[in-house]
């Protein structure tokens, strides 16, 4: 026997585009019931081809209640059950009927975010939910019928249909999951050409939300033209209880403090709205390698740099997070990453893989590379693909540079650039630049190098050059006499960089090895609050060291050390202090400014001319230090910063390092 809810009168004709090989179309109605954590659900299930019998799983919580045929429960793993339905003969659609309160795991994900939840505040639900039948196979097709308590919205993934007390959502794209969002939301949407784009709000702001929707149009309109249509029929973004930047098909949620902070729409929105295309359009084949974080931060964090001209400073502090986090013996071949739990697994599943993107695309040029991109989306969407098959995709037919960069799929690490002897000879009316390139590896990757010479007149020359073996010479010429040489001037290629030519920052010392010093002078409270500093950054920062600061001999020489504390032993303001920049045991003078040490938080880093870091934090009082505790992370890429009692940020800079051994003058 079928039982429907509420009348709702199930359509199949939709189902006749959606339904494809190996993986269910689901037709649902759904009641929510809130106040009691409740779930009804009439869902029927269209395949294919005739089976007779049918596996599945579904939430242990929600107990099937009507079925056709015979349904054996297989075993029950944690909120996990699984079933198999035999059918009286064989048959292409069949209805299940569920009800109940589905349990969740107690584990919290991503800010602290449920891994689901059905309550009077809102409704979340996902493919880790399991809260409808699955097969492990993706979805082909959803209709999704869902009455609702009075001044509730439902988000899910389509066209959005309204109705009395009842919306639906309807899609016939293959989809790797089904999402289900509900709560009190206000709406905002516009139309851009044939897609919605909308703004769902728990407290509502019309600013905010005309602030969202037109810089989704300029996204939009900017990642169509280069990559292909967007694949759905909605793009929405949903202000989440929870401090979270989730991406699923069609929509984002934003925790409500973070969709308010002002750089938010020009940061996580367009990788947010990006990731419909790579990873939630074409999909990740985990096993193989996760290419798409890689290739969407490059086309979306470091093209909003690249239109303001910033792109090379982007570069260097993806190359920063990736020498201080990863290559510090911590390293994966690309093709391993799967997802993002730490500083290096981010450092190279983010920073090293968009920096070969960056590579491929000088090789290919700008041409290429876009018709590259199109091919990728033209051939692969709604399909699961691993590293290779999209960085051969997106080479195309140039098997000579694809050999070029599928190394790094399968090898750990990256070379180290170095410049060795340089030599000016006069060459009948201009000159001849001799120089030695090399890198500190023993199989090779094959690079192409920019060099830039700046000449007597002003004139900045720059060549690429091809270092293909460890050691290489080449010879220039060049029109009148070279002043200076710089050896890959704006980061362009994917390496280990030399501590002497970053700019002093803390991602430096946080990647270690470095030691972090502790104030044994100071208050009890103080010191409390230091070494809890301490104990949360060695779980993240497994570099880091603690040793108090009258143990201080024990320090390797060679070692980075991380002062903390104005009234630390070890603090000599001399290392830490330039012409711009003077730390002070009174505080901090910059710019001509002064913060005060005792109204103020301060942080100095600095590298000499060996590569090895000194840092200093210094901040009065427990709150404030447990504030840097959790605000610093955060700042990795500064060597200057300043912080007000409250916490926040007053001054942040990246001075120059002018040790770099890559740059020389002639």
């Amino acid at each position: 026997m079928q039982r429907v809810l509420y009348g709702f009168m199930l359509c199949l004709s939709w189902l006749a585009v959606a339904v494809a090989a190996d993986g269910p179309a689901h037709d649902m109605a759904i009641t929510l019931q809130p106040d009691s954590g409740r779930l009804i659900v009439t869902d029927r299930i269209v395949l294919d081809e005739p089976v007779r019998q049918f596996a599945f799983r579904l939430n242990a919580g929600l107990r099937i209640e009507t079925h056709p045929g015979q349904l054996e429960h297989l075993g029950t793993d944690g909120v996990l059950a699984r079933y198999r339905l035999t059918l009286s003969e064989p048959a292409r659609q069949f209805a299940l009927h569920y009800a109940g309160q589905p349990r969740f795991p107690a584990d919290r994900g991503h800010g602290g975010m449920p891994a689901g939840e059905i309550s009077p505040a809102g409704v979340w639900l996902d493919g880790t939910s399991v809260w409808y039948p699955q097969t492990g196979e993706p979805v082909h097709g959803a209709r999704l019928a869902i009455r609702l308590p009075q001044g509730w919205e439902a988000l899910a993934v389509g066209r959005r249909e309204p109705g009395d007390g009842i919306v639906t959502w309807n899609t016939p794209h293959p989809l790797e999951a089904l999402y289900l969002v509900a709560g009190p939301y206000t709406r905002h949407e516009r139309r851009a050409g044939e897609t919605t784009l909308a703004v769902w709000l728990l407290h509502d702001d019309p600013a905010l939300a005309e602030r969202y929707l037109t810089l989704l149009s300029d996204y939009l309109r900017h990642y169509q033209a280069l990559i292909g249509p967007y694949p759905y029929a909605r793009f929405t973004v949903v202000e989440n209880r929870w401090p979270t930047g989730l991406g699923m098909p069609a929509f984002t949620l934003i925790g409500g403090q973070v969709l308010r902070l002002p750089f938010i729409p020009y940061t996580s929105l367009p990788h947010e709205l990006l990731h419909n295309w790579w990873g939630n359009g074409v999909w990740v084949d985990f096993a193989r390698g996760n290419w798409s974080e890689g290739l969407t931060s490059y086309l979306a964090d470091h093209w909003m740099q690249e239109r303001r001209g910033k792109d090379a400073q982007y570069r260097l502090r993806a190359l920063q997070r990736y020498s201080n986090h990863a290559a510090q013996g911590r390293d994966l071949p690309l093709r391993a990453f799967v997802s993002r739990h730490d500083a290096a697994t981010q450092s190279v599943g983010y920073s090293k893989s968009l920096m070969l993107f960056h590579m491929t695309r000088r090789l290919l040029g700008d041409a290429a590379f876009t018709a590259g991109l199109r091919r990728l989306w033209s051939r692969h969407h709604f399909e699961h693909i691993g590293f290779e098959t999209a960085l051969r995709t997106l080479v195309g037919g140039r098997p000579d540079l694809l050999a070029r960069l599928l190394p790094w799929l399968a090898r750990e690490g990256a070379p180290r650039l170095q410049l060795g002897e340089t030599r000016v000879q006069h060459d009948g009316d201009g000159y001849r630049l001799e120089l030695q390139l090399a890198q500190d590896t023993d199989l090779p990757f094959d690079l192409d190098v920019p060099v830039a010479i700046t000449l007597a007149d002003g004139q900045v020359v720059r060549q690429t050059l091809r270092l293909d073996c460890r050691q290489k010479p080449f010879t220039l010429r060049l029109p009148s006499r070279p002043q200076r040489l710089h050896v890959d001037p704006d980061y362009d290629v994917l390496r280990r960089l030399d501590p002497r030519e970053q700019p002093p920052a803390l991602n430096l010392l946080f990647g270690g090895p470095t030691w972090l010093v502790l104030p044994s002078d100071a208050p009890a409270a103080e010191r409390a609050a230091w070494q809890r500093l301490a104990d949360a950054w060695r779980k993240r920062y497994p570099g880091l060291q603690v040793i108090d600061d009258r143990a201080a001999d024990q320090i390797p020489d060679s070692a980075h050390r991380l002062l903390l504390g104005w009234g630390n032993r070890l603090l000599d303001p001399a290392p830490l202090t330039n012409a711009q920049y003077r730390l002070e045991h009174t505080g901090l003078s910059a710019n001509g400014h002064h913060w005060a040490a005792d109204r103020f938080a301060v942080v100095r880093v600095n590298i000499d001319h060996e590569g090895r870091g000194t840092g200093f934090i210094g901040a009065h009082g427990p709150a404030l230090i447990d504030a840097l505790a959790r605000k610093l992370p955060h700042y990795g890429s500064y060597g200057v910063l300043v912080f007000d009692t409250q916490g926040r940020n007053r001054l942040k800079a990246s001075p120059d390092n002018p040790h770099s051994p890559l740059s020389r003058s002639l």
